[in-house]
């Protein structure tokens, strides 16, 4: 029935909107967890610049996925895509606001460690949308 498509959409929507918060979650303890080992064994500013670094690449795909899951199954699918789009160009300028701002106001910025931290970011966040699209198709029995 309808109703039963309903609901199996709104479970969907549900269960992977709630996969893209754990992963930022695993993320934001991945980040902290690589700072605080810096902090130990390497330095304030090199803790400071790789929590830098995992954050730049958080707080934006946070805003992204508020943004991309705002709606739900009732909304029409432009509805739906807009939302996308504007998270996606807010993910954009945050990304490049917050790159900004730690270059102009960090002065003790080790670049290589924020840049190391993001790219892990990039690469822990594309594993986890393919580890999440594995167990989908296995779940789907395909």
């Amino acid at each position: 029935t309808q109703e039963r498509r309903r609901l199996v959409k709104l479970k969907a929507i549900t269960i992977n909107k709630t996969a893209a918060y754990k992963l930022l979650g695993i993320q934001l303890v991945i980040s902290v967890g690589i700072a605080l080992l810096l902090m130990l064994f390497s330095g304030r500013e090199s803790a400071w610049s790789a929590l830098l670094g995992g954050l730049i690449f958080i707080l934006p795909n946070a805003y992204f996925t508020r943004s991309a899951f705002r709606g739900n199954e009732r909304e029409s699918p432009g509805f739906i895509v807009r939302w996308f789009f504007i998270g996606e160009a807010g993910k954009f300028v945050l990304t490049v606001v917050l790159f900004a701002l730690c270059f102009v106001w960090v002065k003790s910025l080790q670049v290589q460690v924020l840049f190391i931290v993001y790219i892990l970011m990039i690469i822990i966040n594309l594993a986890g949308l393919l580890l999440g699209r594995n167990i989908r198709q296995e779940r789907s029995g395909q």
